[in-house]
């Protein structure tokens, strides 16, 4: 292992996963060879046997059962309002894969795949400064530009004095296509035990609505 070769990596998933956005909006420009590596991030594609072109590619609606939640945190209070959230889903649906996503540690072209493959996201992040943290607020740009198709979302998060981060990532979610299950959870401060289980029961709630 080594930075150069971390960097190096993460730089060339980025350039697939633009690829990859690309070939699902224009699969005519690619062919089973131009479109090599980026296709592996795209499902449902198929290439005719004889001239290489793309006959079908992955849709913007595609959605496996699953439901990814999306958080940043700085004093682990929307980390356990996440937590909590994840418990409420699996108690109404033990089926179901929970995927859950803190941008902060953890690579957006990885975070990006999971909301492809979601039927539905919570997006959860503190209110700083009237805001989201920055890994929220690039994330959610992020997911605008893909332009996802038939998800549904919500968000949630904890606020020390305002409170606006859950109408804002709400806001984002809208603008991006999601369907809007509710108004979203605030809590303030860390999550006593009262707030932690309406934490669950959005859970809960938020899985029953799929």
């Amino acid at each position: 292992y080594s930075s150069k070769f971390a960097k190096r990596s993460k730089n060339k998933r980025e350039e697939l996963l633009a690829k990859a956005t690309d070939l699902i909006s224009n699969p005519s420009k690619y062919t089973k060879a131009t479109s090599y590596g980026a296709a592996s991030y795209v499902t449902n594609i198929e290439f005719d046997k004889e001239t290489g072109e793309i006959q079908k590619t992955g849709k913007r609606d595609y959605q496996e059962n699953q439901i990814t939640i999306i958080y940043d945190t700085m004093w682990n209070g929307t980390k356990h309002m996440a937590d909590a959230i994840a418990s409420g889903i699996r108690q109404v649906d033990p089926d179901v894969t929970v995927k859950l996503m803190h941008t902060g540690i953890t690579d957006k072209n990885d975070v990006l795949t999971e909301v492809f493959k979601s039927k539905a996201i919570l997006v959860g992040s503190p209110t700083i400064n009237g805001s989201v943290l920055n890994s929220i607020a690039g994330i959610l740009d992020q997911i605008k530009g893909l332009s996802f198709k038939n998800k549904k979302g919500a968000a949630f998060g904890a606020y020390g004095w305002s409170g606006e981060g859950v109408k804002l990532i709400g806001d984002h979610l809208a603008k991006a296509g999601f369907e809007l299950v509710n108004d979203g959870l605030r809590v303030l401060w860390n999550p006593d035990q009262e707030a932690v289980e309406k934490c669950v029961d959005l859970g809960k709630e938020f899985a029953k609505s799929l």
